[in-house]
């Protein structure tokens, strides 16, 4: 099996995977939040 070390498949701006996570969280956060006022004020 292959045993490599999972912080190398990390992207380079995170230094841990509950970072990572975290991040993502809240980026999917702000790309929603833009999405919905983008709906408010185009309704």
């Amino acid at each position: 099996m292959d045993h490599h070390q999972p912080e190398k498949d990390l992207p380079p701006f995170a230094k841990s995977w509950p970072q990572f996570y975290l991040l993502l969280v809240i980026w999917l956060m702000v790309l929603i939040g833009a999405f919905y006022a983008f709906t408010l004020y185009f309704a």
